[in-house]
């Protein structure tokens, strides 16, 4: 049987594999690591997530699996900032 590329799997796949309490930790994380740099905003955000997700093709897959979640976790919150906007 073939396992799923790490890269194949969509935002929603990759946020599902957390429990809710890392979700809810990671983008706590999120908030603080980007907000202290002043760049927690939608545009900004979108962008690393784009950045994490290029970067984890270079990775092994553990890795790579790690990052493409923290990217999904930066276009969530990106999405939400948004949606509060309009």
């Amino acid at each position: 049987m073939t396992q799923i590329a790490p890269e194949d799997y969509s935002d929603e796949e990759l946020l599902a594999m957390l429990k809710p309490v890392q979700l809810a930790e990671l983008d706590r994380q999120i908030g603080e690591m980007f907000s202290a740099e002043g760049v927690d905003r939608i545009e900004a955000l979108f962008a690393m997530a784009n950045v994490y997700s290029m970067r984890a093709a270079e990775r092994d897959e553990t890795s790579a699996l790690a990052m493409l979640q923290l990217a999904a976790a930066m276009r969530r919150r990106a999405q939400a900032m948004a949606d509060a906007r309009s």
